[in-house]
């Protein structure tokens, strides 16, 4: 969808929806108003914005919970725990488990937190640098 289709969709939208409209991640880069440059983003600068935004809550999630499949193959005795809590909680022949039932899943969640702890996503966060020369208490950083 280009930008002006976008800004179009978004206005017709508003209008349909009232208060109930939610606004949108592009919607606020289509907002923003850069003061240095006096105007708007460009089309590639919003592009690149949201692909960041994205890459940054997937990468980091799928990675997660790659590591924590890993661990369960790794240790069957775990895997094994887990899936007779899970039986214990949720009924027979349910697809999908609800959040009332992961509430009284203590094993499930001591699993989630030990694999993000052994295995944080913090790397694949985007990386931050000093662009310019700045004293923080009695260093300089940067160049």
């Amino acid at each position: 969808m280009a930008k002006e289709e976008r800004v179009k969709q978004s206005k017709e939208d508003k209008k349909d929806y009232g208060d109930e409209y939610v606004l949108s991640y592009v919607d606020t880069l289509l907002d923003l108003e850069l003061p240095e440059e006096k105007g708007k983003l460009k089309e590639e600068e919003m592009v690149s914005l949201s692909s960041e935004f994205l890459n940054a809550g997937t990468d980091t999630t799928s990675t997660a919970l790659q590591w924590i499949m890993a661990n369960l193959v790794k240790y069957p005795q775990t895997q094994e725990k887990l899936f007779m809590e899970m039986k214990g909680v949720v009924q027979d022949g349910e697809e999908t488990i609800k959040e009332e039932e992961l509430e009284k899943m203590p094993y499930l969640k001591a699993v989630i937190l030990e694999g993000l702890r052994r295995h944080p996503p913090g790397h694949f966060v985007l990386p931050h640098a000093v662009t310019e020369d700045v004293i923080l208490g009695l260093q300089k950083l940067g160049n």
